[in-house]
């Protein structure tokens, strides 16, 4: 995604276009310049930015690296015969449009491109695409082996590509390790983040288990062209494939082989060269990597490349010039380096995480695919075979995709209900939705297939890694007889089931059918006995029980009646709860609290770069005061509270003015530390850029918490890598503060990026706040003004999960238990008569 070149032809103000614009294409002053005191040679890689979307559809995308792999498989071939510095090179940056490519071959066309391959014309990377930080360890695995194992081995990656985004999860990095891979190649994009290291920096980074990656922090990846050229080819700024006014340079259009165009395209270099060597490169080779000039991004090979290095090295130019792919350019910089380069270790955050919020009930659609996907690999429902295996895999694999850094349109936000935006954006969201239907499907098809065999009654499963405790809630008209309790067969205990309201199928007979949440008054939500729930105690994991159903009637007798002490405010509103043998309460005021941030002035957007880019401090805050409406919801009302044996509920409405409606819920477990909010609101349609966040407050001040990405945890302010995003995180979904009074947990169900103490709007900081403690989940963020969307109106839900532990000795542990505090068990009512075999095999398995 090449935002930043788009700013630039849209006629802005010379003033905004140089504070957005990377230095690369700016243009310089063309005149004597000396020759470089250390560069020698200069590395060329070739490559296609692959963006799914952005430029075009996705499935556009898709074919069109399909067709340029042809063509640089060709153009290798065509070359093969002529000298070394003459032959055509191209690295396929991404590994998805391999395997699409390598699907449709024929055998002949196979050969040919792994001959290509073997001799070094054609090199295929690691990672099937540039991704986001949301994916989970389960997805690094998928990652890494996109292509069949079979195919790598031909291959034989030995460098990953992570382009355009400004981050790398240092799960990716151990899974890229664990595959033998020894290279990272970044172009990172400057607009709204940026590199963490200067241009050109080579650095090894160690990873926690002593393990390093040898990473090259080069140009934007489009801009080796302006490295010889000086005006942008490109016009558009993105301009359809199918869009016949528009073509991609051929010879003659760019990097010229006449003499006199060679000289200026030698001046140029050198002008450039003695900037990076005034800025502290001192390397005798330096590797810059090139598309072409039609759209920049999801650009075809530009076959007149090895012309214009042949006739360059020809006429003795100096640096010389060689076409290669990325991995002989990374062992070029390698052995250049090796004893130079630092090492640093942290985990790499992504400054351009924040987009993904745009879309948050997409992102807890691909939430609960992946705990669908995650529960139904459980040993409760018996080993899995390999159709189901191969089934999983593809949905683990749309779940990649939706975790790729392409969000939609390039004009996603600025013309939002254009054909081609919503189009992309229909593709796009496809990614999360067909996943968590289809997973949803394999988890029940997995369930019902294991307790068919089984006897009568009601099985409830729990397919996480911890003890199960809480609500299990099924709908009212599976119970095909009266009923009010079940029996645990095993034991002989006894439960009582709880009727709650909940929507019903038919016309609503009075104004009190209908909840304030009806958006369209067509089928009552309130009517009563809609759900019914029951209290599991200690379900053990990965094991399941068999339940008989009843008609009697009793009350839920626990074992114990402990209970918190819960302090509310004057509204009735819970400010902490505390229980026997803790020291300090679970959460402090401000649970639940709603905050937006909303930018006022002209083009707020615009505004919001202003403060992006203001580098000096004062001037930042002083932007930040003036045009940053930090604006917190209201309560409505005494909270009201409803009791049972097993929990108190407070439930409280709010107002706020990009609200409809608003509406928290705090459940407090009495038996155990443990607490659940629930947030639902439905959020006013607005382009304008806003965030707004939940606060989750905990007596944790001074203490940084313990975070994970991709299954592998850090610490933020302390364990990153210099100048990455501190401002915000992406995570898997938890938080663990270890303190000498314990362990606070908390746990996200649907919103994977959060803030410490903020939010911080644009802020860089890079010192922790003083209230550590308050973790703040951002629900809601359209700040992007292209590829992510700019508005995503109506009714949304989040869930946070809070639990005390006298200790957690381990992230893996902690991972257990997020897994386990998010996760519903599983109910299957498996009846006295016997299921069809037939519709057993073929309908139920999966």
């Amino acid at each position: 995604m090449n935002a930043t070149r788009m700013i630039s032809l849209h006629g802005l103000g010379s003033k905004l276009a140089v504070m957005i614009c990377i230095a690369a294409i700016v243009p310089q002053q063309l005149g004597a310049a000396p020759a470089p005191e250390h560069v020698r040679q200069i590395d060329l890689i070739h490559f296609s930015h692959t963006d799914y979307g952005f430029t075009d559809h996705p499935a556009v995308c898709r074919d069109l690296q399909v067709r340029y792999l042809d063509v640089a498989l060709d153009t290798a071939i065509a070359t093969r015969h002529l000298p070394p510095e003459a032959r055509f090179h191209w690295t396929a940056e991404t590994t998805i449009a391999v395997l699409d490519w390598w699907q449709r071959a024929t055998p002949d066309r196979r050969e040919k491109f792994l001959q290509a391959v073997r001799d070094g014309q054609i090199e295929v990377t690691a990672l099937p695409f540039n991704n986001t930080p949301f994916l989970s360890a389960e997805q690094w695995q998928v990652m890494t082996h996109w292509l069949p194992d079979d195919l790598w081995n031909s291959l034989q990656p030995r460098t990953a590509v992570q382009n355009d985004v400004n981050g790398f999860p240092r799960a990716g990095a151990a899974a890229l390790l664990d595959r033998g891979i020894r290279y990272l190649f970044t172009g990172i994009n400057s607009d709204s983040g940026g590199p963490p290291f200067p241009r050109l920096t080579t650095f090894w980074w160690k990873q926690p288990d002593d393990r390093r990656l040898f990473v090259y922090m080069s140009l934007p990846y489009g801009d080796g062209f302006f490295l010889f050229e000086t005006v942008e080819w490109r016009r558009g700024p993105l301009p359809r494939a199918a869009d016949g006014t528009y073509r991609p340079p051929r010879a003659g259009d760019i990097l010229k082989t006449d003499e006199n165009s060679l000289r200026k395209a030698h001046e140029r270099c050198l002008s450039r060269l003695r900037e990076f060597e005034n800025n502290g490169y001192r390397l005798p080779v330096l590797a810059v990597s090139m598309t072409s000039m039609w759209r920049y991004d999801n650009d075809p090979p530009f076959p007149p490349i090895s012309d214009f290095v042949a006739a360059w090295n020809r006429l003795g130019l100096q640096p010389s010039l060689r076409l290669t792919t990325v991995s002989e350019a990374m062992q070029d910089l390698e052995k250049a380096a090796e004893t130079s380069a630092p090492e640093y270790t942290g985990e790499w955050t992504d400054w351009w995480a924040n987009g993904t919020a745009c879309a948050p009930r997409e992102v807890a659609a691909s939430r609960f695919a992946k705990r669908f996907l995650a529960a139904a690999q459980s040993p409760v429902f018996g080993p899995l075979d390999g159709n189901t295996r191969a089934r999983m895999t593809e949905l683990w694999q749309d779940l990649c995709l939706f975790d790729e850094h392409t969000w939609g349109s390039g004009m996603s936000v600025g013309q939002p209900y254009s054909l081609d935006a919503q189009g992309q954006w229909n593709e796009k969201a496809r990614f999360a939705w067909r996943p968590m239907a289809l997973a949803e499907w394999i988890l029940g098809q997995r369930a019902r297939s294991r307790f068919a065999i089984e006897s009568e009654g009601l099985w409830v499963a729990n397919p996480s890694d911890t003890p199960f405790t809480g609500w299990a809630t099924m709908i009212t008209t599976c119970l095909r007889e009266e009923t009010h309790s079940l029996a645990d067969v095993a034991t002989g205990t006894r439960s009582k089931l709880y009727y709650e309201p909940g929507p019903l199928w038919g016309r609503p007979s009075k104004p009190t059918d209908l909840s304030y949440e009806d958006v369209s008054a067509t089928f009552p939500d309130r009517s009563p006995n809609r759900f019914a729930r029951f209290w599991v105690e200690n379900l053990q994991p990965h094991s399941a029980k068999r339940f008989q159903l009843s008609r009697e009637e009793l009350e839920d007798i626990p074992a114990s009646t402990a209970a918190p002490t819960v302090t509310t405010n004057t509204s009735g509103w819970p400010t902490a709860a505390i229980w026997p043998g803790m020291n300090k309460p679970l959460f402090t005021e401000g649970i639940g609290d709603f905050v937006s941030v909303n930018v006022k002035g002209f083009a707020p957007r615009w505004i919001a770069q202003d403060i992006w880019h203001a580098q000096d401090p004062t001037r930042k805050a002083r932007l930040q005061k003036e045009y940053l409406d930090f604006v917190f919801a209201t309560p409505v009302g005494t909270a009201t509270v409803e009791s049972n044996p097993h929990t108190i509920l407070y439930t409280q409405r709010f107002d706020h003015p990009r609200l409809k409606w608003g509406t928290r819920k705090l459940e407090v477990w009495k038996r155990e530390p443990r607490a659940r909010l629930t947030v639902r609101f439905h959020r006013i349609s607005s382009f304008d850029p806003e965030l707004l966040c939940i606060v989750n407050p905990m007596p944790c001040d001074g203490v940084l918490p313990r975070l994970s990405s991709g299954g592998m945890g850090f610490t933020p302010f302390t364990d990153q890598l210099p100048g990455t995003c501190r401002d915000y995180f992406a995570i898997d979904g938890w938080a663990h503060y270890a303190t000498p009074d314990g362990s606070w947990f908390w746990v996200s169900r649907d919103a994977p990026l959060v803030t410490v103490d903020g939010p911080h709007p644009k802020s860089h900081i890079t010192a922790p706040p003083s209230r550590t403690g308050r973790m703040v989940a951002i629900v809601y963020d359209n700040f992007w003004y292209t590829n992510f969307q700019g508005d995503s109106p109506g009714v949304m839900e989040f869930q946070f999960d809070l639990a005390w532990k006298s200790k957690l000795e381990t992230d893996q542990a902690a991972d257990r238990l997020a897994r386990t505090l998010v996760a519903d068990p599983v109910l299957v009512i498996n009846p006295a008569l016997p299921e069809n075999p037939a519709v057993l095999d073929r309908l139920f398995k999966p």
